[in-house]
């Protein structure tokens, strides 16, 4: 079997013994929400005890859909032939007879609540492995009070492993998003990023600072800020679903560059979930500890992201009609690939740890 793309050495298009974004927690309540996550038809609901379930969303007797309109309470019912399933999954009842066959149960998938996500164990033949659930208590610590707002979920008609690499990829902004970023010039281009750190759940690349002297326009949103400032810039991912694409933190430089006082923080975060071998769930959010009271700093940052994620999900979209025979081993990569590339390997190399683990099973 070829390659998927954009792989070069393995067959499979994703990682499943990993943790991916289900939804955000604040959308998931007692009425079931019916999502297709990672090919299979999912019920994420919230039990009368405030728990999250991830149910199989078909009925075992004949692959019914379970939908929340048919629900009795916490019961849910199959609108086919009347089964009854308990939030729990159990088969409680069939109106034709006393014995409940084992079977009828609904399959449960692990999940994990971790505000603002709730996360979901892609492998029902393998134990959920807690020690790959990221760990994002630098994203939402307690040192200072962070906002989070912008917070919204749309669809990808493309492999989540393109999705993926696009939030790495400086250098296709100029192009994709000339009115909504800006058009850089060479020498404002995508930097090399001046340091790696490689986690067991969390890849950060590090951007070199850039001073240059402060716009009016950020003076009023930091009105300490110096007559010089700077960006610290950063990309992260947390496990192989989450994104943080252009963590920046502002700060305030004397004349020769160097920082003196850090003045706020933005993160602009991405969930990135397959839906289906060639289709994407794509959450998206932002965070920031300045002017959290502000709401036309919230609309104005939110409305920018909604049509800066447009812009990358049309491209994308047109993208994945054409990768059915791409083989990424013919294809030239531009030295501002490198981020997006390192991405790539690390999420090959944990599928072929995988594939590795089920040939030693099968043995």
């Amino acid at each position: 079997m070829m390659p998927v793309y954009p792989f070069s050495a393995v067959t499979q298009p994703y990682p499943r013994q990993q943790w991916y974004i289900a939804g955000w927690n604040s959308k998931i309540t007692s009425s079931p929400l019916r999502r297709r996550l990672l090919g299979q038809d999912i019920l994420l609901l919230r039990t009368s005890g405030g728990d999250v379930q991830a149910l199989k969303a078909l009925c075992p007797h004949r692959q019914m859909p379970l939908y929340a309109e048919h629900q009795d309470g916490e019961r849910l019912i199959c609108p086919y032939h009347g089964a009854v399933f308990e939030t729990s999954g159990q088969c409680v009842s069939l109106p034709f007879q006393k014995h409940i066959p084992k079977a009828m149960d609904l399959k449960s998938f692990p999940v994990v609540e971790q505000k603002p996500f709730v996360w979901i164990w892609a492998d029902l033949e393998t134990p959920a492995d807690m020690s790959r659930l990221p760990d994002t208590t630098s994203l939402f610590s307690h040192d200072t009070e962070k906002l989070l707002f912008g917070t919204g979920t749309c669809h990808v008609e493309a492999r989540s492993q393109i999705v993926l690499e696009n939030l790495f990829d400086q250098s296709h902004i100029s192009f994709t998003h000339p009115a909504s970023l800006g058009i850089r010039s060479c020498e404002d281009g995508p930097a090399k990023a001046c340091s790696v750190l490689e986690e067991p759940t969390r890849l950060c690349f590090h951007h070199p600072l850039k001073a240059f002297p402060t716009p009016d326009a950020m003076t009023a949103f930091f009105p300490k800020l110096g007559s010089t400032m700077g960006i610290r810039s950063r990309a992260e991912l947390f496990g192989v679903s989450l994104v943080v694409a252009a963590g920046s933190e502002i700060v305030s430089c004397d004349e020769e560059g160097h920082v003196q006082d850090s003045m706020g923080q933005l993160a602009f975060l991405h969930g990135i979930t397959p839906e289906t071998d060639t289709s994407t769930h794509y959450h998206f959010a932002i965070l920031r500890d300045f002017a959290t009271g502000s709401e036309d700093i919230s609309e104005q940052y939110a409305s920018r992201n909604r049509e800066v994620i447009a812009e990358d999900v049309r491209v994308l979209n047109a993208i994945e009609p054409c990768l059915d025979q791409a083989r990424a081993c013919d294809e030239p990569n531009f030295v501002t690939d490198a981020e997006a590339i390192h991405v790539r390997r690390r999420i090959e190399r944990l599928i072929l740890e995988e594939e590795h683990l089920r040939t030693s099973s099968a043995g």
